[in-house]
């Protein structure tokens, strides 16, 4: 038995368990394993003091205990998590309800000096024989199911389903494959043009990442580089991805182009490295690229990190001439302060505005607007997504600067552009033929 809440601990919670399988096997009952976690109970600790948080573990598995849906052992497994594991008979609904009262007997209040204390839990829940036949294998399945309630913001009970393990088989699968795959070069590159809507000639390229995995096959950005973030590879496949932009941009130069910008997507974690403003302005040197021919697009959640270190690195790029755009606006936790604190040149609207603007929609009235405001605060405006005429028509007429979308072309591999077509791209123009859109682009399609 555990001292602290006179419970069992976590040696005796598995044999115990054990024990539990058994009879449910032998009596033909499902087993309910229920992981409970309380949420965020280091603040009562700080706020409170541990002997008091003593206390509240102690209530809270006696009340587990008296849960009185059906036998039940209750067992205390780390800080402030406890496995509940609760004999059911054959029944639809039993789980279910069994799992309410549990997280109803956590939240009940707890008085404190004539008031009243109120707790919140994440429960991950496995059930015999469904999910597992062994001991073990239903831990595993619950702990996975509370990993997943976790992730979700917590307060929540998550049963455990066989996505869960292949999602997660499939992450540590990516993340084992990440690093490998920037020394093999699985990594490559694709061009998506952005046009100017004044005289609709080429502003340029957004660059985009994209991995081909030999067993795994394509693997989207959107799902490889938030792992990417977590595990600290990004800020060498980031340094990668502007390498190979401004290869590409010098490439372009022996043609005699006009002057280009090519878009890179920067993460978060980057511009928290304090050395980045120095490593993008020494590739820039490597490669004989204007400061100004290369546009750093950030994203709305680095506003939820103004850190003096990213303001700084941001600073310090557009002090050198380098251009920096906020993208994907409107997608996130954005707010206009964001577009007076940061140092950008540009916003990009997000195309999930874009796409209803041709519609009777509440988008097409805040598109309208949000191209005269930025425009009033000094700031270039991109509209991304744009695939349809009806669309192109209504942002000319507001005066949005830039368009990129399928209807002016899709990302493509560098191999797929022509770049003799585009020699003369101070001659070229958007035009459009009668019924189906034609652009010239000065690309192969």
């Amino acid at each position: 038995m555990e001292a602290l809440t006179g419970l069992s601990g976590r040696k005796e919670a598995f044999a115990q368990l054990e024990s539990a399988v058994h009879l449910a096997r032998v009596a033909d009952n499902r087993l309910l394993i229920a992981l409970v976690d309380l949420d965020r109970f280091y603040r009562l600790n700080e706020t409170r003091g541990h002997e008091f948080g003593d206390d509240v573990l102690g209530i809270v598995g006696n009340r587990l205990l008296e849960t009185g849906i059906a036998p039940t052992s209750v067992c205390r497994i780390g800080g402030n998590t406890y496995m509940v594991a609760m004999q059911l008979e054959q029944g639809t609904d039993t789980c279910l309800h069994a799992v309410e009262a549990i997280k109803h007997a956590v939240e009940l209040p707890i008085e404190e000096k004539g008031t009243e204390l109120y707790l919140t839990s994440s429960i991950g829940a496995s059930i015999f024989p469904e999910d597992g036949l062994t001991s073990e294998q239903l831990v595993c399945r619950a702990e996975s199911a509370l990993h997943q309630s976790k992730n979700e913001g917590g307060n929540r009970t998550q049963f455990y389903n066989s996505e869960n393990t292949d999602r997660l088989q499939r992450r540590i699968d990516i993340e084992a494959s990440l690093r490998p795959a920037l020394y093999m070069r699985q990594f490559y590159m694709a061009y998506q043009p952005i046009f100017r809507l004044e005289d609709g000639k080429m502003r340029g390229f957004e660059t985009l990442i994209r991995w081909k995995h030999p067993e795994l096959g394509a693997i989207s950005p959107a799902e490889f580089i938030p792992i990417a973030e977590h595990n600290g590879l990004i800020v060498p496949i980031g340094e990668w991805v502007l390498r190979e932009a401004c290869k590409r941009l010098a490439g372009m130069h022996k043609y005699g182009l006009g002057p280009l910008i090519m878009s890179v997507n920067i993460s978060p974690v980057q511009l928290q490295d304090p050395t980045f403003p120095r490593t993008v302005l020494h590739i820039l040197d490597e490669y004989k690229i204007q400061c100004s021919s290369i546009e750093l697009e950030i994203t709305e959640n680095v506003t939820l990190k103004h850190s003096d270190t990213v303001l700084s690195s941001l600073s310090k790029l557009r002090g050198a001439g380098v251009r920096i755009s906020l993208d994907d606006f409107g997608t996130g936790y954005s707010s206009l302060s964001n577009l007076k604190q940061l140092p950008i040149h540009c916003l990009k609207i997000d195309k999930s505005f874009i796409k209803a603007i041709d519609l009777p929609s509440a988008e097409k009235l805040i598109v309208e607007s949000l191209i005269e405001l930025v425009h009033k605060l000094g700031l270039e405006v991109i509209a991304e997504g744009v695939e349809y005429r009806e669309q192109y028509d209504l942002l000319k007429s507001w005066g949005c600067d830039y368009v990129q979308g399928f209807l002016f072309g899709k990302p493509m591999e560098p191999e797929q552009l022509d770049l003799s077509m585009i020699k003369t791209n101070d001659k070229k123009d958007l035009s459009f033929d009668e019924g189906d859109v034609h652009v010239e682009t000065g690309v192969v399609r």
